[in-house]
């Protein structure tokens, strides 16, 4: 029998009104009984990598200093107060991944990564603000976290050797962080982490597409779909004798309400898929004795529906499928073991899909 999925024990539907991308949340035990599945260690070996994403940042007499990986042992013999993080960790353990499924009442393809951090006591990485949405837990030791108030693009910064931090920080509230203890922090939030003693922290992101690529993918997907001889009309536009050589404002939104009116025709909505799915890691070749399957760590799968159609995005790309099989894409987004000769039986030509575009890995 397969464990139980990790789920964070908390009001889903509270939290969603009155706190996502609002508020911040504190959320005490929110994985009762849970244990971290990396050492200190565990992440030291990570950063050793060379294809890992990995950063140190030491502080000393008030001085930041950020080095990129991968890194040495030795590296990590250093007397100053430092932190190391690692993104993408669920890509490289299994354990770390099963996290995906503890927030699945939200978008999973908004979902990024998991991102582990270790600091010695007093480490952190300085006052600063993400654009995105992240659930801090708390993997092994404690640490403080200090929230302040929002920021934007305006916010003054300085750059400390790479570190984008903060100029001024002013704390609005503060909670110390245990074993299983989750913080949710909405994008735009000034926070800052300092650890009370060496600590493992998991932070698990939801980033969000920037609206200028999805506008320019909207836009692009219309230019090749329209008529290049569609000319704008006047119609009410020109309603009496106009001043030489003066648009009024009646002929903008004319050409405004032509332009929005162009891109809602034309539009059949497949570019969100496709920009949400966009660079997600590809598995391994599958192997044609695979029995069960399940999403590939990093890879990036949505559908949505179309009439009586379901449409299938694998990173970046996209197939048309039948309604019947919702159910097998529901798990498999969910994180769930999908029967792979079930899944081949009920729609081949969904399998061949899945597979060319790497988004399944056996089990």
């Amino acid at each position: 029998m397969l464990p139980e999925p990790l789920t964070f024990q908390f009001d889903e539907k509270v939290f969603l009104k009155d706190y996502w991308q609002r508020a911040p949340l504190l959320i005490r035990n929110a994985l009762p009984d849970w244990r971290s599945p990396l050492t200190p260690e565990d992440l030291a070996g990570l950063a050793l990598e060379e294809d890992a994403d990995s950063r140190l940042i030491g502080l000393a007499n008030g001085a930041w200093q950020l080095s990129e990986g991968p890194f040495t042992g030795s590296e990590f013999d250093r007397p100053d107060v430092w932190t190391l993080l690692v993104n993408a960790v669920d890509q490289w353990v299994p354990a770390v991944s099963e996290l995906r499924q503890c927030l699945r009442f939200l978008p999973n393809w908004r979902f990024d990564d998991v991102m582990v951090s270790y600091a010695v006591e007093g480490g952190g990485v300085g006052p600063h603000f993400d654009r995105y949405d992240v659930f801090l837990l708390q993997g092994s030791g404690s640490r403080l976290w200090r929230l302040g108030n929002w920021c934007d693009e305006d916010t003054p910064r300085i750059d400390h050797g790479g570190l984008n931090l903060l100029e001024q920080f002013e704390t609005t509230e503060e909670h110390v962080l245990n074993p299983g203890d989750v913080l949710y922090v909405p994008p735009g939030m000034a926070h800052w982490g300092v650890a009370q003693t060496d600590c493992l922290t998991y932070s698990l992101g939801f980033r969000a597409p920037r609206i200028t690529e999805l506008m320019a993918r909207w836009v692009d997907t219309v230019l090749e779909r329209i008529n290049p001889d569609l000319l704008l009309e006047d119609k009410a536009s020109v309603c009496g004798p106009a001043r030489a050589g003066e648009i009024t404002g009646a002929h903008l939104e004319n050409a405004r309400q032509a332009i929005l009116n162009t891109l809602l025709s034309l539009d059949d909505g497949a570019w969100l898929g496709q920009v949400v799915t966009e660079s997600g890691e590809h598995a391994e070749p599958l192997s044609p004795l695979a029995r069960r399957v399940r999403l590939q760590e990093g890879a990036r799968l949505a559908w949505d529906s179309v009439g009586s159609d379901c449409r299938v995005f694998a990173n970046g790309e996209q197939h048309l499928t039948g309604t019947a099989l919702q159910p097998f894409l529901e798990q498999l987004c969910g994180n769930e073991i999908v029967d792979y000769p079930a899944l081949c039986a009920a729609d081949a030509e969904l399998c061949s899909f899945l597979i060319s575009n790497g988004v399944l890995r056996g089990v």
